[in-house]
Formats: structure tokens, C-alpha cells, sequence
């Protein structure tokens, strides 16, 4: 994909304020990404391959693995997101960043991204929640955590797995696909309040030893959460929860 002369490349690199110092302090790492190549998958999901910056020559990218991206307001600020690192390439440096659009600054900016565009990032992860690799692997999530859930399953194809996936548009079917392998159960839930209740059932039905993967909204999320551990007794070490976005 070559850039085009008529649309010049843009940076973000806004100020970080509070968050950026805090981040800081805690250890986080920068890095500039640039987008060198993009895929129009539907009209509400984008995919953008990005140079790391040297980041696979110096860390190990693990499954869920992701960056914060800074966007920047009107006024100039930083608006962070988080997004997975899909599909890594260490011999590239490179990876693809998958956005699940919807209204905001952060699609905003993929939806006009081209080659050649730099947004600056950083790296603060927590755990890997498959370090010690699953005997069945649980995986709630919706289209914001697609991303993390499928580029688990690609990378862990010997795990059996259940996937629910909460419908945020009509084609999220059609256009947010898993992996085809063996050992896979999903299921679609439609977005009407059921999904908590739903996910419960399936998790304690799971087999013995499952590890849960819950990346919601940030209601949902908490609440699952804390059904794993209050009515199902899940062990906190077996439940990698984290809200992927939180309504405004």
C-alpha cells in the first residue's frame, strides 16, 4: 500500500498529561508505530499493519499481548485505548492492530488512516493469562476483544476452548470470524443483558481446571467476574478478567 500525495501523513503524538505521567511512573515504555499497510474487512472493522519500532527485538509478545495508543483531541490531548497485537511478525517487526469501529476519536483515526501515519504508543502489560498453558480455556468477550480471543486461539490451536462473543452489529457473524480448529465451541449472544447470566452457565458447566478469559464492558466484566469467584468458586488465578471499554 503506498501513500497517497493527495491525503499527507499524519503523527499523533499528543500531550499525555496525568495519565502519560502516571504511566511513566509505572514503568511504561514508548514506542512510535507506523501504519504501512491497511485492510477494509467490513464497513465496522479495519485492520492497520504497523511497524513496532524494534518492540518484538526486545519483548516477548505473548497471547493478548497489547499497546496503549494515543490519540489526539481536537484540543491537542491524549485519549489512550488499548489494542492486542495480532498475528507478530519478529522477522517484520511488525503486527496488525484490528479496530472495531464505533463513534469516537480512536476510530475516527483508523477510519482515515493511511501508510505512513505515526501514532505513539506504549507498553504496559500485566499478566499473561495463558503462561501456563490451559487444559480448557474459557473466553468471554465482544467485538472490542475480539482481536485478543482470536489471535489466542491461532496461537494455542491445541487448547480446547468455549467462546461466547456478545453481537454488537448486525454482519459481527459474518465479519468477526474465529479460527476454524479442532476442539472449538462458540457461541453468539445478542446484546439484551443476558450475556452475564449465559456466561455463568456455560463456565460452570466447563470442565474441571478451565482457565476464564473475560474482556467486556466494564459492567459486565466486573459482574462475571465476580460470579466466577462468589458463586462458582473459580480460584482468582484461574480468571484473567478486563474491561476493554467502558461506556461514556
Amino acid at each position: 500500500m503506498t501513500t497517497d500525495s493527495s491525503n499527507p501523513t499524519r503523527t499523533s503524538s499528543p500531550r499525555r498529561g496525568v495519565d502519560g505521567a502516571l504511566i511513566r511512573m509505572w514503568g511504561g515504555k514508548n514506542l512510535r508505530l507506523r501504519v504501512i499497510d491497511r485492510e477494509e474487512v467490513a464497513e465496522n472493522f479495519v485492520r492497520l499493519k504497523v511497524d513496532l519500532d524494534g518492540l518484538l527485538a526486545r519483548d516477548a509478545v505473548y497471547p493478548t499481548y497489547w499497546l496503549r495508543l494515543w490519540f489526539t483531541t481536537p484540543a491537542g490531548k491524549g485519549h489512550q485505548r488499548g489494542y492486542t497485537l495480532v498475528d507478530p511478525d519478529p522477522a517484520e517487526g511488525t503486527a496488525w492492530i484490528e479496530f472495531y469501529l464505533h463513534p469516537g476519536i480512536a476510530s475516527d483515526w483508523a477510519r482515515g488512516a493511511t501508510a505512513g501515519d505515526e501514532i505513539d504508543a506504549t507498553v504496559l502489560n500485566g499478566r499473561n493469562p495463558v503462561a501456563e498453558t490451559p487444559t480448557h480455556l474459557v473466553m468471554v468477550g465482544d467485538g472490542a476483544s475480539y482481536p485478543a480471543i482470536a489471535d489466542t486461539l491461532r496461537r494455542l490451536p491445541e487448547v480446547p476452548a468455549t467462546v461466547l462473543l456478545e453481537r454488537g452489529y448486525a454482519d459481527d457473524e459474518q465479519v468477526l470470524t474465529l479460527p476454524a480448529r479442532e476442539g472449538l465451541s462458540m457461541r453468539w449472544i445478542d446484546r439484551d443483558g443476558s450475556l452475564v447470566h449465559t456466561a455463568l452457565a456455560t463456565a460452570g458447566a466447563a470442565p474441571t481446571g478451565s482457565t476464564f478469559f473475560v474482556a467486556l464492558e466494564g459492567a459486565p466484566t466486573r459482574a462475571l467476574t465476580s460470579g466466577l469467584r462468589r458463586q462458582l468458586a473459580v480460584p482468582k488465578e484461574r480468571i484473567h478478567s478486563l474491561a476493554y471499554w467502558k461506556k461514556s
